[in-house]
């Protein structure tokens, strides 16, 4: 398994990307094989909503041999059983995708259990003490990928950090042209998906202007 969460980090932040609401099985693994030959991204989540488990069993495991392949770490948003079926790297869960204590018993001590805290300082602290490896945090900025999101404040999420020392996400609305006023508080990871997936030009060029932006930050 390749795990890029149990690594030291660098001082600047690592990729971490979302797959769209809807991916075609026939065109997909190839657009997302060349974004992951450029070697930026470290993180690579499946977010796929109301598919059904067959479906979504198929397209889990196609995807996660090709990041297998690329050695980037593959998540699976909400589903831990097919996580657990597939032996993919791991999950990730928001307020009502069930317990990091029962997604733990299932996977194991080796797996990757990543939770969304929104705003939430008191449910970050809580994440990391059930074992979590990594908490994400956002909104940041508008985001066209989730509805009726929490929005949070860049000064509040400066606080948040002294409380935990796992490696924290910043998502929700990120792209090339804002993350410079999130990369000043120092997350671990930034998360991108609308701004890779939506672009007028090429998912992987558009992962490298994002580089770019970072590496002359």
């Amino acid at each position: 398994m390749y795990n890029t969460f149990y690594k030291e980090h660098s001082s600047k932040p690592l990729i971490y990307l979302i797959s769209p609401a809807r991916v075609d099985i026939k065109t997909f693994p190839s657009i997302l094989s060349k974004v992951l030959e450029t070697q930026i991204v470290n993180v690579f989540q499946l977010r796929l909503k109301n598919y059904k488990d067959s479906d979504l069993i198929i397209i889990a495991s196609l995807l996660y041999k090709i990041c297998k392949k690329k050695k980037v770490t593959f998540i699976l948003n909400d589903r831990v059983d097919i996580a657990r079926i597939l032996d993919v790297d791991g999950v990730h869960l928001g307020k009502e995708d069930g317990s990091i204590k029962n997604a733990r018993n299932i996977l194991g001590n080796l797996k990757v259990i990543g939770s969304s805290c929104y705003n939430n300082k008191s449910l970050s602290i809580k994440s990391q003490n059930l074992g979590a490896n990594y908490v994400a945090f956002g909104a940041f900025f508008k985001t066209e990928t989730k509805k009726n999101t929490t929005k949070i404040v860049l000064s509040d999420f400066k606080n948040i950090r002294r409380n935990i020392n796992i490696p924290i996400v910043g998502i929700g609305g990120l792209n090339k042209f804002n993350i410079k006023k999130l990369i000043y508080f120092r997350p671990d990871f930034l998360a991108f998906c609308s701004s890779i997936w939506n672009t007028k030009k090429t998912p992987q060029i558009e992962i490298k202007s994002i580089k770019n932006v970072l590496d002359n930050f």
